[in-house]
């Protein structure tokens, strides 16, 4: 035991496995703060970085802060421009016993780290997830606010997740998970969901996962996502998505109670937009959003993608 009471080996080991798309700008900020860290003394930090853009254009931007920050980054260039192919690279170069995943648009207080290693050697479980809030570097519209639509649930910490109340935006992993299981993040999903889908077969194995309220990190909404094309166009990918990793692997009977309910919710809403103009703006974006995202569900059903790449 150390003099903080955690086993650890000597020492253990965190990644931080970071993958990017063009925001050199974002990415620069989230490395900084995770070079102020506060490590409590109990684990060490390294980086990985898997570049989705072929051109490799935060190659130099990486090069300098490796040496302003003095920080163990490792930068490669990943071999196709999807989501779980960059997620299973990034984890294949890491050298830490615990994997730390946080997206390119984010960023972490100094004890992000420390309270989600602390939380998952006390829980003695095998991962942990913490909040993410939205972050606006200027003031948004209010419609934006109002409706809520950059908001997550928050979970009080110690509780067990479910499936669907993951993914990979903030979270800490212990490497047997991926190592002991030879679990990976499934290439089918190319535009999102692999990361519900990895903790729903990990769960499956009999992994537990945690939340940790005191391990936030902050989502920077810029304001290309102020839009309300933006978050339509969000539902119809999550839509997508959603239709995918819940009927992935189950039967036709699952297929057609998911179909009859998005139905309903595709007539239900439509019919209701009218009325929600006269409540406001961020309830028409909300109906419009709900109303795109089951309609995404129903296409999807006969293999049909509305929206074949994402922005967000």
């Amino acid at each position: 035991m150390t003099e903080t009471g955690y086993k650890t080996t000597l020492k253990d080991h965190v990644s931080v496995c970071i993958c990017t798309y063009r925001r050199n700008h974002m990415l620069e900020r989230l490395l900084r703060k995770i070079a102020l860290q506060n490590t409590c003394g109990l684990f060490n930090i390294s980086v990985v970085i898997v570049d989705n853009d072929e051109a490799g254009p935060a190659q130099g931007m990486i090069t300098r802060l490796k040496n302003d920050l003095g920080m163990d980054i490792s930068y490669e260039i990943g071999s196709e421009n999807i989501i779980p192919t960059a997620r299973n690279h990034a984890v294949r170069l890491s050298k830490g016993n615990y994997i730390a995943i946080i997206d390119d648009d984010e960023f972490p207080p100094p004890q992000w780290l420390a309270n989600m290693y602390r939380a998952i050697n006390t829980f003695d479980v095998d991962g942990a997830l913490g909040p993410v809030h939205p972050f606006f570097d200027e003031e948004p519209p209010a419609w934006l606010i109002k409706g809520k639509f950059c908001e997550r649930p928050v979970h009080r910490t110690g509780t067990i997740l479910h499936w669907t109340q993951t993914r990979t935006g903030n979270c800490l992993i212990r490497k047997d998970v991926f190592d002991k299981h030879n679990l990976f993040f499934d290439i089918n999903f190319k535009t999102g969901g692999s990361d519900q889908d990895f903790f729903k077969r990990a769960m499956a194995l009999g992994c537990r996962f945690i939340a940790v309220e005191e391990a936030p990190v902050y989502e920077i909404v810029s304001p290309e996502r102020w839009t309300k094309y933006y978050y339509i166009k969000r539902a119809l990918v999550n839509g997508y998505n959603s239709h995918k990793y819940k009927t992935y692997r189950r039967g036709s009977m699952r297929q057609i109670a998911s179909a009859i309910k998005s139905t309903g919710a595709v007539i239900a809403y439509t019919l209701a937009m009218p009325a929600s103009a006269l409540i406001g703006t961020h309830m028409v974006v909300k109906f419009a959003e709900k109303g795109s995202h089951h309609l995404s569900q129903l296409f999807a059903m006969i293999g049909i993608e509305l929206v074949k790449k994402r922005s967000f």
